[in-house]
């Protein structure tokens, strides 16, 4: 099958094989209701030629609600804004499909109120929270508030209804003997397993039509030893066809129980989620949907021509490129800025209370944003061509200025460290596409250059973008000889002994210690603060931990370096200095501090000058990205 083909689920045709995944944005509000900046973020997306749009998770319940600023589909009033979503998605020719749910364990008391409550009182690992058991009264609610919400979700102009069967969420909850303990008619095992989806099914049908076609997200393993696996999908997939489902759409883990599974890190192995929906789609004649780190191209004309499954839901690749099927479609792979699966521009900001956004997409989550035109074509040299850098001039550009760029070594700066630590290898993709984006551009390069005031006067610039980075600190202990820094091993440009220390067990630190446990030095970190990487993603940091620890890595915390003699470094502790060891190498991973040569002097000679990124203030590759493009969108 061609992925431009149509496809039919029930009978709706969709135009294409790429389908939006749903996935949290924290762009509402507590109320539930839909605003301007959902119907822009999703009118993004179908313009940029998804064949069907699936919403972010709506809640059927109040008590089933996930996040603090998540959709719901709990009463009528909802209607009016989902239509003006469901009319932009069709205006683009895209189908919409509405995603129904309610998280059982996994709810947020917090965004909804209440307790959680799930089938037995088995507490959800990754809330802390115990769910209280629901009673077959309170079933008999939820099963209407399914229904409900599907006939809300019909006259809201949805085509199709995708319920949420899997991850580990209420439903899943009920099919699984690891999460219900009942003993009652809704048990786990007998006839009881899928009484509560059946109840569901029947209560779509009655309240939204038996015409309303339905799909069903299901996992095909949960990644727990007690929990759903293969062959619990399969037989729940005889289950779903025997109940006339019209679709299934195969992911993996379990919201509770397995996050890196559920969030699909860039740490898991690749193709994972395909095996085990091309062999759910050998047991069905019902279309197969999957999702999990597939926004590849190539992977995507391989698995729909030799018809491993019939569709690809992606959900963070269309935060990264919201054109991703048009440029697909027209042969423009390279131009596609891919997903790096990182988690620190969707996951980790939502987790913080902010909107999603994206590594290298500035515009994600800022969609509804109205940006004013400039007055005027200007002339813009941008001096340094790391992250910020490249977005201030590519931001620029785009907008008709003329640009030039300086760099004193390569384009891409510190982004060409961010995926050499181990697990990060999926980074190079996304942040190589932001390289390849400069080099494909009207802007002028100046590579490699090293920009000077004299240089840039010649330019005749409007404005000067100052985007020159931050050097590692040098950590002033007495005694210490011969420092090597993280960059410099990282890039091969210093090598550095059998024992390692490290000092600084941020971000870089800890990554680096994995980097060099890989390779078989034995290697030692220190940090001052009592927590290593608390600069890092959260779950990017669990994994990461686990696995220097794993690795044989020396960790102190709460420590200070007091002094060296020699290759021997001793600790400050109450009682007095301690011995801590004998390093061949000393590597320091303790911040960096910015670099601004040039501003005092451009800014005598009356130019226009932003300081941006790092240069400005020292953070990572999401906040210098936007750093560069809000200070470009303001010339």
């Amino acid at each position: 099958m061609e992925t431009f083909s149509n496809l039919k689920i029930g009978s709706v045709q969709i135009p294409n094989r790429l389908i939006m995944a749903p996935l949290k944005t924290g762009l509402g509000s507590p109320s539930g209701e839909a605003n301007e900046k959902h119907l822009a973020f999703y009118q993004r997306r179908a313009e940029g030629g998804t064949g069907a749009i699936t919403l972010e998770p709506l809640y059927v319940d109040l008590r089933g609600r996930e996040h603090p600023l998540q959709l719901g589909l709990t009463a009528d009033s909802y209607i009016p804004g989902l239509k003006a979503i469901t009319d932009v998605i069709h205006m683009n020719g895209s189908v919409a499909i509405a995603h129904l749910n309610h998280a059982g364990r996994a709810a947020n008391p917090q965004a909804s109120g209440s307790p959680p409550e799930a089938p037995s009182p088995v507490m959800c690992p990754a809330r802390g929270n115990v769910p209280e058991e629901m009673s077959a009264e309170r079933i008999k609610v939820v099963v209407c508030q399914f229904g409900e919400a599907a006939r809300r979700a019909r006259e809201a102009g949805f085509d199709i209804v995708e319920l949420q069967f899997g991850l580990g969420y209420l439903v899943a909850q009920f099919f699984s003997p690891h999460t219900n303990l009942r003993k009652d008619e809704y048990a786990a095992k007998g006839d009881g397993r899928y009484r509560f989806a059946d109840q569901i099914l029947d209560s779509v049908r009655e309240k939204a039509g038996e015409d309303f076609p339905i799909m069903a997200r299901i996992s095909a393993t949960e990644i727990i030893e007690d929990g759903l696996n293969i062959h619990d999908a399969i037989e729940l997939t005889h289950f779903l066809e025997e109940r006339r489902v019209n679709a299934l759409h195969v992911v993996s883990g379990s919201a509770c129980d397995s996050g890196p599974w559920y969030f699909q890190h860039m740490r898991l192995p690749l193709g994972k989620n395909l095996k085990w929906a091309a062999e759910i789609k050998e047991k069905t004649s019902l279309p197969v949907i999957v999702a999990g780190r597939m926004g590849m191209p190539d992977l995507i004309r391989q698995v729909l021509e030799e018809e491993m499954v019939d569709a690809v839901a992606l959900g963070r690749p269309l935060v990264a490129q919201p054109d991703f099927a048009i440029k697909m479609k027209e042969g423009r792979d390279d131009e596609i800025i891919q997903c790096g699966a990182c988690l620190q521009g969707c996951l980790a900001r939502l987790k913080s209370g902010h909107e999603i956004g994206c590594l290298i997409n500035p515009e994600a989550g800022r969609e509804y944003q109205r940006i004013a035109q400039p007055e005027r074509s200007k002339k813009v040299v941008v001096v340094g061509g790391g992250p910020a850098g490249m977005q201030a001039a590519l931001t620029a550009s785009s907008r008709g200025h003329k640009v030039v760029l300086f760099d004193r070594k390569k384009l891409g700066g510190q982004i060409h460290l961010a995926y050499v630590p181990p697990g990060k290898e999926m980074m190079e993709k996304p942040l190589m596409g932001l390289v390849n984006k400069v080099k494909k551009s009207p802007i002028e390069l100046h590579i490699p250059r090293k920009a000077t005031v004299d240089l840039i006067a010649e330019e005749n610039p409007d404005v000067v973008m100052l985007a020159s980075g931050a050097k590692p600190v040098l950590p002033a202990i007495p005694g210490l000889q011969n420092v090597l820094f993280a960059e410099d091993v990282l890039t091969g440009k210093s090598i550095p002994g059998k024992r390692v220390l490290i000092i600084g067990g941020g971000m870089v630190g800890v990554e680096l210690a994995e980097y060099l446990a890989s390779r078989k030095h034995e290697v030692t970190i220190v940090e001052i603060l009592d927590q290593l990487a608390g600069d890092m993603e959260p779950l990017t940091r669990k994994l990461t931990l686990k696995m220097i620890d794993a690795m044989g890595v020396k960790i102190f915390t709460r420590t200070n370096i007091s002094w060296f003699e020699e290759n021997k470094a001793y600790v400050m502790e109450k009682e007095g200095d301690v011995y801590l060891g004998e390093f061949d190498s000393v590597i320091a991973a303790m911040g960096m501090r910015s670099t601004i040569e040039l501003e005092a002097e451009l800014r005598e000679r009356g130019f226009d000058v932003r300081v941006i990124g790092d240069a400005r203030r020292p953070g990572q590759i999401f906040d210098a990205v936007r750093d560069g493009y809000d200070a470009a969108i303001s010339i």
